[in-house]
Order: C-alpha cells, then sequence, then structure tokens
C-alpha cells in the first residue's frame, strides 16, 4: 500500500537528520521534563498504531529515531552534539536509560514495524530526494542504539 507525501507535509521538518524536526524537539522537551520516563513513549505509539494496523505516522518516527539516538548517546556511542541543549539532562538520566527494563526487546520489535515496509518517514524523504541522506541519519541512530543496548546487556 502506497501512502501519497504532498511537500507540504515537510512543515516542522527542515532537514533529514534525526533531530532536525519538530516531532523530535518536541519529544527532547518531554524527556526535559520527565527524564528517563520519556524513553518509552515513542515505542507505546508505535504500539498503538501497529495493534489497530495503521500506518506509522512521519511525526511518531521521528520521535522514535530521536529516542534511539538519545539512548545511543547515554551509552556513548553518537554524538552528543546535535542536541547540545539536552546534553546534561541526557548525562544524568544515562544510567536510568540504559537500565528500562525490556527496552532493547522494545527497540526491536518497533524496528520490526518500521523495516517491514516503506514507511511515511522514508517516502517522504525519497520524494523529496533524500532519502539517502535519511536512511544514512536513520541507521546510525538505530545501529548506536543497538551497540549501547548490546553491551549493557
Amino acid at each position: 500500500q502506497r501512502v501519497e507525501i504532498k511537500r507540504s507535509d515537510l512543515m516542522g521538518t527542515w532537514g533529514a537528520g534525526v533531530f532536525e524536526n519538530d516531532a523530535a524537539s518536541d519529544w527532547l522537551g518531554h524527556l526535559e521534563k520527565l527524564g528517563f520516563i520519556a524513553i518509552p513513549t515513542p515505542l507505546s505509539v508505535i504500539g498503538e498504531y501497529a495493534a489497530r494496523k495503521k500506518t506509522i505516522p512521519a511525526d511518531v518516527e521521528q520521535s522514535f529515531w530521536a529516542m534511539c539516538e538519545v539512548v545511543g548517546i547515554a551509552g556513548g556511542l553518537a554524538n552528543p552534539s546535535q542536541v547540545t541543549d539536552y546534553r546534561a539532562t541526557i548525562s544524568r538520566e544515562a544510567e536510568r536509560i540504559l537500565k528500562i527494563p525490556n527496552l532493547k526487546r522494545r527497540i526491536l520489535w518497533a524496528l520490526e514495524r518500521l523495516e517491514g515496509e516503506a514507511t511515511e518517514l522514508e517516502e517522504l524523504w525519497e520524494s523529496a530526494g533524500e532519502g539517502e541522506a535519511f536512511r544514512l541519519h536513520r541507521d546510525r541512530a538505530k545501529n548506536a542504539a543497538l551497540e549501547v543496548l548490546k553491551q549493557s546487556e
């Protein structure tokens, strides 16, 4: 099933990078307010869409990749310069982030849902001619999170 993406869907997004959109910025604001408790939120939202057999919206996926990047930063495997304003929060919450029960299993489950077919977000970046840049940022965030969680097992 092909999702039609209009150029106007790029509103709130200024680049293909993990933190170059409003959804990631909003999620970082939740992280600042709630601490490590904000980490599972994108996973829960993906679960809700998957349970209803609905397409996962681009903004939900953007928040998920931001969460993966933060997990990578918490474990020292991603570049914290992208989130300069939140570095102190991530550092303070790092130990608790890495001890969230079943985090790796939940991330793997979400990845299975997102990697099963072309997503709305990926199609958005393909239609904008930046699919490769998006995939590079996405894969870096995914790999950092998974590597950190593998090491903390």
